[in-house]
């Protein structure tokens, strides 16, 4: 049976930031203002936004990840087991892996990672009081409103050269450390159900990056066996997610690489991963990357099993301009063709599992693309609402 897709309208859960908020998240690193101060000041930019989305009937209701540093910060370091380090020293960092190496290229530090040191335990919740500041932003009957994200648990693992990221005499061999970090995830997510969530997103770029031949390339000469990585990240993924309550929807994003004008990670067709990857994957949700010719086309959604969503993202965050509505519905019904024929199913039937929303998130390193403001920002988001009551008029 198809798990409902909560919206046809949605979005990725970054957005634009407020100044005031970067600013305090300067100065609580250079230990000018207390982490409560840091709190504080989150706390508001929430509640301002949460309130801006309901004003604009954007759903679903998210915390704008003005809660963290970064979209995959803030749950890896608060696990017991891991540190923090932050800038990372080229010399940790897995050149061959796509973000780096753009990074590299582009002359960025890479920011920050979390090195397993220890044995992982879970002591404590790592996003709990994130999720509250949410959550306290809206009645109690609107919680099933609200998405939370989370970082994937193949992150650094992939980002950090091969033996750094976890101290192989504590953990010896990939297995037995992403067997106890998806013990965590689970526990993470009984947690966060238990306080009222019930929609997760894990947002994870790692994946797109195996539909690279160039990456794929630079992780064979590492000596790494890539099918042999990637089935391990699908098995990670489906752990981290086993045995979640019925009643909590759990969505994966895939992204590219969020930056405005060239600057990207991974390109080439789902085609290199999809069958796999629909087939193997326990998600209710895929959120896709579709803003450009860089994402390929729709073929790779046959695969897509008729008891899964996918939300198109068709809408860039990229750039300002808004795209055209006649173009959005004439690609939306593309897919659902496709999707239709891979399923023997009508085109009616496939379109109920189907949805819009931006390609991702429009802050995702905390950083805006060049030009986005916020109210070119809510008239993107309008955009996909506009769309979707004309595609699906009689659903949310």
């Amino acid at each position: 049976m198809a798990t409902k897709l909560p919206f046809h309208a949605d979005h990725i859960g970054s957005l634009i930031r407020p100044a005031y908020v970067g600013e305090a998240q300067e100065k609580a690193d250079a230990g000018e203002i207390s982490q409560q101060e840091l709190r504080e000041t989150q706390k508001k930019a929430i509640a301002d936004v949460v309130q801006k989305q309901q004003d604009h009937s954007v759903r679903a209701l998210c915390s704008g990840e003005f809660d963290r540093k970064y979209y995959f910060s803030g749950f890896f370091e608060k696990l017991e087991g891991f540190k923090e380090v932050s800038p990372v020293p080229w010399e940790l960092a897995r050149l061959s892996a796509a973000p780096i190496a753009a990074l590299k290229k582009a002359g960025k530090q890479y920011p920050m990672a979390a090195i397993c040191e220890g044995k992982i335990r879970y002591a404590q919740s790592p996003y709990l009081e994130n999720w509250k500041l949410l959550r306290e932003c809206v009645p109690r009957e609107q919680w099933k409103e609200c998405k939370f994200t989370m970082p994937p648990p193949c992150y650094f693992h992939l980002r950090l050269a091969k033996g750094k990221c976890y101290n192989t005499e504590v953990y010896k061999n990939d297995d037995e450390f992403f067997g106890d970090l998806a013990a965590a995830y689970r526990q993470e997510i009984k947690t966060l159900h238990g306080e009222g969530l019930r929609n997760l997103q894990i947002d994870d770029p790692t994946l797109a990056y195996f539909c690279s031949d160039d990456m794929l390339s630079g992780l064979r000469d590492d000596g790494e066996d890539t099918e042999k990585m990637f089935d391990a990240y699908l098995k990670a993924h489906n752990d981290c997610i086993a045995d979640r309550p019925d009643d909590m929807h759990v969505g994966l994003h895939i992204c590219r690489g969020n930056f405005s004008k060239s600057m990207h990670f991974s390109e080439g067709s789902y085609e290199h991963i999809a069958e796999r990857f629909f087939k193997t994957l326990n998600y209710d949700t895929f959120y896709l990357e579709y803003d450009n010719l860089r994402s390929g086309g729709f073929e790779p959604l046959r695969f897509l099993p008729q008891h899964k969503n996918v939300v198109l993202g068709v809408v860039t965050t990229k750039d300002p301009q808004l795209e055209d509505e006649e173009m959005i519905k004439s690609r939306v019904r593309q897919a659902a063709e496709i999707i239709a024929k891979g399923q023997g199913r009508s085109v009616e039937q496939a379109m109920e599992n189907i949805g819009i929303s931006p390609q991702c998130g429009f802050a995702s390193v905390a950083v805006g693309a060049e030009g986005m403001t916020e109210e070119k920002m809510f008239a993107k988001l309008k955009l996909v609402k506009d769309v979707a009551r004309e595609l699906w008029p009689d659903r949310p």
